[in-house]
């Protein structure tokens, strides 16, 4: 089972590529004429989204032992961070954000195409995708401090792991115990 925290930001995440494809999916059908590349691409991080962080963290919770991959679960969530980070950022750039009252704006962008309304979708698209690009930030943030601060990654931070084994550096030892009490230590015989 993954850690609370996991699942916290899958859920979140869900809501919000279910919102970023349904608008997503409207900015498309109601495209006239010139089709925006952009806009095509913008469609991909939602479905890749979830079929790999909400489909596949179903499948990790429910069975563990394969799907709770440390490795597999952290390349996930950086290319979740990618995809969503230049969808943002593509759509971004092609409306350049102005206000969309702006009538002068709106009739020479041509993903908006002239509509109020496809422009506070998109606005929006941007928004819920930088949204989910911060917690896919997030989650590659926090795998990555504790597999650097000595908490493998097969040990801590995804559920204790796959199948006992450990990612990454050696676990640490202990020192064993020093007989000094009465008894002979090793270095005694």
């Amino acid at each position: 089972m993954l850690e609370l925290y996991d699942n916290v930001f899958r859920i979140f995440n869900f809501c919000f590529f279910v919102i970023t494809a349904g608008m997503i999916g409207n900015l498309l059908n109601t495209e006239h004429g010139h089709h925006s590349s952009r806009v095509n691409y913008c469609m991909f991080p939602p479905a890749w989204g979830l079929v790999s962080d909400s489909f596949y963290g179903i499948l990790a919770n429910l069975v563990p032992e394969p799907f709770a991959f440390p490795p597999i679960l952290f390349a996930f969530d950086f290319l979740n961070f990618v995809f969503t980070f230049t969808a943002g950022t593509v759509l971004a750039v092609g409306i350049r954000t102005h206000s969309c009252t702006n009538k002068e704006y709106r009739r020479e962008n041509y993903i908006i195409q002239g509509s109020e309304r496809r422009c506070r979708e998109a606005q929006a698209c941007i928004a819920f995708f930088y949204f989910s690009m911060f917690l896919f930030l997030v989650k590659v943030l926090i795998t990555l401090v504790t597999y650097f601060t000595g908490g493998e990654l097969g040990q801590t931070g995804y559920g204790g792991g796959y199948g006992g084994r450990s990612f990454g550096r050696r676990p640490r030892t202990r020192a064993p115990p020093q007989m000094n009490k009465g008894g002979i230590s090793i270095s005694q015989v």
